[in-house]
């Protein structure tokens, strides 16, 4: 009993130091929300271009949460916050606001966030993603940290992925016609990624317009953007002049398949959001060029 007693007196002579010690418990917590910091020139020009005049933010501040956390990423480099955000800008907003007339377009439209990742979106399967849109309020943008405009291929990959989720946004708003379906009902397949027959054949702008509709209607949008009225008939004339006489019949369906999803799109715009589509397209091609040429 008495060794049993002195063993209880050693042990809380022994953690007594350990509780009487005061830890300062009252250290911020970051990265869980609320953190601040002071604003930089960065903030200023993302306020004063994006925020006032278009009620947009844009998140270069990382926060993992802002992402699916299977995907490892990077945070933007403040170096290009701006220059990607001046991109975004000449692109995608300006050409909309300037056929609509007013800035209040994208102002109603567009999404209300944007959030930068440095680096892109790698799945399971090796695939990756640059862009993804959120139920019409948040854009994530991806692989900022390697945006060059001297680039043209990366400028196009943007402004595709741009015009691409904002399609979506807009189909969210109004419905595009449910006639598209139709155009093409059989071609749509889960299996697109492996699928073999070129997709014009089929009356489709990509092997990815093949995944569903929705998808579909924002691969035409975007690519026309992209290409541009004379790009995108130079393609579908070197799609024909491909042809042989074995598969000309099918390639000439395919075309024509193509022709009544771009007459649908010009209805669609026009009649949902009073914009005439191929005087957008054209502003959005000169954008692109200025973007390039700088």
């Amino acid at each position: 009993m008495n060794k049993l007693k002195i063993l209880l007196l050693l042990m809380l002579i022994t953690i007594q130091p350990a509780c009487n010690k005061k830890d300062n418990l009252n250290v911020p917590l970051n990265g869980l929300g609320g953190d601040t910091w002071v604003k930089s020139p960065i903030d200023k020009w993302l306020y004063d271009s994006l925020t006032v005049p278009l009620n947009i933010e844009v998140k270069y501040k990382w926060d993992q949460s802002e992402f699916d956390m299977a995907y490892t990423l990077v945070p933007p480099a403040e170096a290009m916050v701006i220059p990607t955000a001046q991109a975004v800008l000449r692109m995608w907003i300006e050409p909309y606001n300037k056929e609509a007339g007013t800035e209040l377009f994208m102002k109603q439209y567009a999404s209300k966030v944007l959030v930068l990742s440095g680096s892109p979106a790698v799945n399971s399967d090796g695939s990756s993603v640059q862009g993804l849109a959120e139920g019409g309020l948040k854009i994530l943008l991806f692989s900022i940290n390697s945006f060059n405009q001297k680039d043209s291929a990366g400028v196009y990959d943007m402004a595709h992925l741009l015009h691409h989720e904002f399609t979506h946004i807009l189909n969210q708003q109004k419905a595009y016609p449910i006639t598209y379906k139709s155009v093409t009902p059989d071609g749509y397949t889960g299996g697109w990624t492996v699928a073999k027959e070129n997709p014009l054949s089929l009356g489709y702008i990509s092997n990815y317009a093949r995944k569903e509709p929705g998808e579909d209607i924002a691969e035409m949008v975007s690519w026309m953007m992209v290409l541009g009225k004379a790009g995108y008939e130079d393609r579908l004339t070197r799609f024909l002049a491909s042809a042989t006489q074995v598969n000309r019949a099918q390639y000439t369906d395919g075309v024509n398949k193509l022709r009544q999803k771009e007459a649908l799109i010009v209805q669609y715009f026009r009649d949902s959001y009073n914009l005439d589509f191929y005087s957008l397209q054209s502003r959005v091609q000169a954008a692109l060029k200025a973007i390039i040429r700088k």
